[in-house]
């Protein structure tokens, strides 16, 4: 007889986990880079400037 009993496994992803995520894909001509942060309503910003603009 199947009970309705919560299931007590832990969840596939952890949500209560307070790090950055950033990543880099740089090309000859383009540098791209993105970045995801805790409390942001799970929206990754991502950013585009030309290849070597160091200060950009």
């Amino acid at each position: 007889m199947p009970t309705s009993a919560p299931c007590s496994a832990p969840a596939a992803i952890d949500v209560t986990l307070a790090a950055v995520f950033v990543s880099l894909e740089l090309s000859r001509s383009t540098w791209l880079v993105t970045s995801l942060s805790p409390g942001s309503g799970e929206k990754m910003s991502k950013h585009s400037m030309r290849s070597g603009d160091v200060s950009a």
